[in-house]
């Protein structure tokens, strides 16, 4: 890329500097006319030059660090360097007047020869957005831990969520106390054993036994089968059947109960046909259940197409705040506060790398739900790579957002973190639908882009969606984007107070 070559040939700094100035300032010298013997000063500066810069602009000045601290009118000898700086700037210092200045020959395609000094350029510039891509890129590749993170992380946790958060609910263990000890009763115990759902275990004994056994979590389901059952169910009597469950985790015990109504009205059916010799009309009406676009009703084919929105949200997220913050603890973020980079330079050069990894993590877990976890893609894969582009975008830019008023990078893991994962799996549809929440649940529900996103994805996965039937949820995304942006823009302080 022109204008930001950084290679080996880059020499260490031959003079002091303050404790914390920067090592890696960038260098961006334009010219406007070729021809001359003289190199010309703009937008930033290499290190080695910068401070040769500075050296030359105090050659005359054996001032006292103190005396010099006053005269600048700084409050410390660090900030009274930068004004020098400034000053040098402004006053056109070419490299021609430095004679102790070496130029790698790295920088041959960014430094111009020119006769003429030039002013510092304001205003929005692509170049420098672009530099600023350019060196994250550069770190990316110097920091394997990072694409380790990016890359290698989110497959596994994947597979961790795509196996682990699973709502079937299937052999489950289940014992019966069986006092009534009749054909008929035995029969009823073999019609629950026949279930895919169930594990039948030992027999119980007593209540004694019962209380024990569910207590240390053998049995999640206990039958008791009271005496003459089959004795009051030929004479046509109503009989109660005891079913204890175990309603420690409450969303599996009321799954439990379904089955065990819809299995209990089962026999009664069947068995009362078998004693009249035909099928007992049950009225003039009856209700088919069928169900759509997951007829097994299993857990992978709806939570692997939602744990990919939840990792394109999180992980680009925390490594776009980490890339900002790092800057803020190694003091490299004095480059945006001395030079003509404006906010939006800045924050957009560090998002752009991080979106394109966002979207290289979008298509391996995409090739994973298919491979892996053999989640069949029915809809238009343009739809959820458009879409899922716009929510990666969505999410760097809520990491810049958490990163503006971070200082640590643990402080910025935890708050991308607390960010992400809370309103994505508690009120954006993961696990209960919006709909069914209330209050500021709800509100949060309906605002945050992971809901339109989850919609998306599920809807191109499992329900043949392409992208007219999801122009208003990816709206949603889109409209979102800008408003997180510009609020990071505005929060992000060009100079520290």
């Amino acid at each position: 890329m022109t204008g930001c070559s950084y290679t080996s040939d880059y020499q260490q700094p031959l003079m002091p500097v303050p404790k914390n100035y920067p090592a890696d300032t960038v260098s961006q010298i334009n010219s406007q006319d070729s021809g001359s013997n003289s190199y010309v000063w703009e937008d930033y500066f290499i290190d080695e030059q910068l401070k040769r810069l500075l050296q030359k602009a105090l050659e005359h000045n054996r001032d006292h660090p103190a005396e010099i601290v006053s005269k600048s009118g700084a409050p410390d000898l660090e900030q009274a360097f930068m004004h020098y700086i400034r000053q040098a700037i402004k006053e056109n210092v070419t490299l021609k007047t430095v004679e102790s200045i070496r130029v790698p020959e790295s920088l041959s395609g960014v430094i111009r020869r020119d006769q003429h000094t030039t002013s510092l350029q304001t205003g929005f510039s692509l170049r420098r957005l672009l530099c600023y891509s350019h060196r994250e890129y550069l770190e990316l590749q110097q920091d394997p831990l990072r694409a380790a993170l990016a890359l290698v992380g989110s497959l596994i946790l994947m597979l961790i969520m795509g196996y682990g958060i699973n709502m079937d609910v299937q052999d489950l263990t289940y014992a019966v106390l069986d006092r009534d000890q009749t054909i008929v009763s035995q029969n009823y115990t073999l019609n629950l054993s026949g279930s895919r759902y169930f594990v039948e275990r030992p027999s119980i004994g007593s209540h004694e036994e019962l209380d024990r056994r569910m207590k240390n979590g053998e049995l999640a389901l206990a039958l008791e089968i009271p005496p003459g059952f089959g004795r009051d169910i030929l004479r046509g009597k109503n009989v109660e059947i005891g079913a204890w469950v175990d309603g420690s985790m409450p969303q599996r015990a009321e799954t439990v109960q379904g089955y065990v109504q819809g299995m209990h009205r089962s026999w009664l059916v069947n068995y009362v046909n078998e004693k009249n010799g035909h099928a007992q009309d049950e009225g003039p009406a009856d209700i088919a259940i069928r169900f759509r676009y997951n007829p097994e009703v299993k857990s992978l084919p709806a939570m692997v197409p939602a744990v990919i929105p939840m990792l394109l949200l999180m992980i680009p997220a925390m490594l776009t705040a980490l890339s900002v913050v790092r800057e803020k603890e190694l003091g490299s973020i004095v480059n945006l506060y001395v030079t003509p980079v404006t906010r939006s330079e800045f924050l957009l050069g560090k998002q752009l790398p991080y979106v394109v990894l966002g979207m290289l993590n979008f298509f391996m877990m995409f090739l994973f739900a298919l491979t892996v976890f053999n989640v069949p893609m029915k809809g238009s894969f343009v739809t959820l790579s458009f879409a899922s582009l716009i929510f990666v975008m969505f999410s760097t830019s809520l990491g810049l957002l958490a990163s503006t008023f971070t200082h640590s990078q643990i402080a910025a893991i935890f708050i991308t973190i607390i960010g992400t994962i809370l309103p994505s799996v508690q009120f954006s549809g993961l696990l209960n639908p919006v709909s069914s929440l209330e209050g500021a649940g709800r509100l949060i529900g309906e605002v945050f882009p992971a809901t339109y996103m989850f919609v998306i994805s599920r809807g191109t996965f499992s329900k043949a969606l392409g992208l007219f039937d999801l122009q208003s949820p990816i709206l949603s995304i889109v409209l979102a984007v800008p408003v997180v942006m510009v609020l990071s823009i505005i929060l992000l302080k060009k100079q520290e107070s």
